[in-house]
Order: C-alpha cells, then sequence, then structure tokens
C-alpha cells in the first residue's frame, strides 16, 4: 500500500514537471497574433508600462465596440485600455483582471454589464485556474506553429494595440425603431454564480487600489429596463457604483438608424464618439484621474494618437 502511495505521488510530480515544461515552451513569447496570442488587440496592454493605465474597462464585445480609448487621451489626457474579448464571459474577466493587474495598478476599474447575465458553466473556474497553473491547457493547438525559439527564448510582452483595445465598426446596418429601454417594474435576476464573479472582481479591484464600478454601453438588442433593474438592484446592495448609459437617451441621442453596424447589436464608430464623450466628462468629473499629455513618460500614447487618427475619422 505505501508502495501504491510514493508510486502516485512520483507519477504527480513527474506529470506536473512535464506540463510546467510543456507549458514552458507553448505559451506565447511575446503578446502579438505572430507569436501566437489570442485576443492580442485585448491583450496589447501587457505591452503597455508598468503602471501607466489609470482606468481598465473588461466586457464583452459590446465594450471593445463602443469605447475610444485614444479620444479621451486627445481630449483629457487619461490613460484607458479596454480588456473586452468579444463572448468575455465573467470568468474570463475575473482572469483578464488577474493578469492585467500583475503590472498595472488602475485608478479605476469598469466592469461592462452585458457579460453578467451570460450563464457560466461551474467547471469553468476550475478550467480557468488549470490555464493559469499550465498555459499549454489553453495554448496546445499552437504545436503547428511551433518555432525553435519557443525551446529556449524568455517571455517579452513589449507590443502594445494602438486602439487601446478598441474595435472600429465602420459599416452601418440600421434598425427603423428607435423605441427600447421601456420602463418596468420587472427585475432580471443575475444568476448566483455570475454574483460570486462580480464580487471577486469588485474585491480585487479594491485590493489593487482600484475603484469598481459597473457601466453598461448602449444596445438596442441586448439590454432592456428589467435587466437595469437587475443590475442596480445587485450594485446598490454590494456598494457598486451603476452608471446605465441606455438610459439617458436623450442625453446621448443616439440614432440606431445610422449608429449600429448591426441591427442594434453593438454601436459604429459614430455611436462610439457620444459613448466615448459621455465617459469622458464622467471620468472628468466623477474620478480625479491625472492628464498625462504633457508627460515625457507618456510620450508614445500621442505616437500612437497620430496612428490611430490615420485609421478612424470621426
Amino acid at each position: 500500500m505505501k508502495k501504491n502511495i510514493i508510486k502516485f505521488i512520483a507519477f504527480v510530480l513527474i506529470l506536473i514537471f512535464i506540463l510546467m515544461i510543456l507549458s514552458y515552451i507553448f505559451v506565447p513569447k511575446n503578446n502579438s497574433k505572430e507569436f501566437g496570442m489570442e485576443e492580442d488587440q485585448a491583450k496589447g496592454i501587457f505591452g503597455e508600462k508598468d503602471n501607466s493605465v489609470d482606468v481598465i474597462m473588461y466586457g464583452d464585445s459590446e465594450t471593445i465596440a463602443s469605447t475610444m480609448p485614444m479620444k479621451l487621451w486627445e481630449d483629457y489626457g487619461f490613460t484607458m485600455h479596454v480588456c473586452g474579448e468579444a463572448g468575455q464571459t465573467l470568468p474570463d474577466t475575473c482572469r483578464m483582471a488577474y493578469d492585467t493587474m500583475k503590472k498595472q495598478s488602475p485608478k479605476l476599474v469598469i466592469l461592462e454589464s452585458n457579460n453578467i447575465y451570460n450563464s457560466v458553466n461551474v467547471t469553468v473556474p476550475i478550467a480557468r485556474v488549470i490555464n493559469i497553473m499550465f498555459p499549454i491547457t489553453e495554448y496546445h493547438n499552437r504545436w503547428k506553429n511551433l518555432k525553435l525559439k519557443d525551446f529556449y527564448s524568455k517571455i517579452e510582452y513589449n507590443t502594445t494595440d494602438i486602439n487601446k483595445g478598441y474595435y472600429y465598426v465602420g459599416r452601418t446596418d440600421p434598425v427603423e425603431d428607435n423605441t427600447y429601454m421601456e420602463k418596468t417594474e420587472e427585475i432580471e435576476k443575475i444568476p448566483f454564480l455570475n454574483k460570486l464573479y462580480i464580487k471577486f472582481l469588485k474585491y480585487y479591484s479594491e485590493k489593487k487600489g482600484a475603484q469598481f464600478a459597473i457601466v453598461s454601453v448602449p444596445s438596442k438588442k441586448n439590454w432592456n429596463y428589467a435587466k437595469h433593474n437587475g443590475v442596480k438592484e445587485f450594485a446598490d446592495k454590494e456598494g457598486i457604483e451603476f452608471l446605465d448609459l441606455n438610459e439617458l437617451k436623450d442625453e446621448l441621442n443616439i440614432d440606431w438608424k445610422t449608429e449600429t453596424g448591426d441591427k442594434g447589436d453593438h454601436v459604429n464608430y459614430k455611436g462610439a464618439v457620444k459613448v466615448t464623450n459621455y465617459l469622458g466628462k464622467w471620468l472628468k468629473d466623477k474620478k480625479n484621474l491625472e492628464n498625462h499629455k504633457d508627460d515625457q513618460n507618456y510620450d508614445k500614447w500621442n505616437k500612437d494618437l497620430e496612428e490611430f487618427k490615420k485609421n478612424v475619422k470621426y
């Protein structure tokens, strides 16, 4: 019996050692697509200088289509990075927060509300922990593209994203009816497991010295007043600031006939300008962020802005 236990322990230790070696080989050595990094636009933050990003926004595709960090830089000198991904679930959000705040100490962490109602399988948290411990479980498909330098190169994340996580949507695919967000007393309850993830994200953000807020960006297709009520009820109970831009129809004046690229699912770049303008004023008035435009340590942001404006017209 004792010998069997020793054999089992030895087997586990050898397996762990092999997984660690393979993880080192398979993990991308740079945070760019060329090196096999998935969702490289969101992970451009890994290449930013340590503790240089004051606002980080997490969420799904609503996030990346609606918020222009480089416009905030141009208008206010605020440093923001959108770390959203298409289909990002709350476990993905927490994993991204864990990774990004290793080298960033933001003043404000924002969770966009759309993924709050996405269902989460109970096995996902275990999978995410295993991904962190053994990256080969996440990047095993890279075997086709492995190069000799993957076996010995150091990991150097130095690639940045000019858009700072924003995804430009230039097309227009209209919705003829601008009506939505009809008031109701109905409350769409947030799934229990999702609440735990949000609580963890709030705890982890505050532990890192950041304020935590939930922001809902305009989406005619995905958002409604019952969801608004559900998030507000939860946010009030947990002491979380909640800003719902879907409520501000008169202030934002999103025209769903001209300012969406997919029939009201996401805003296009015209709508993103309006969203970003409002967020900029909110950040300036409420969050006491520093203007870094004249700081030489942020010269690259000015250079990135020049490139950004060549590609994105507003």
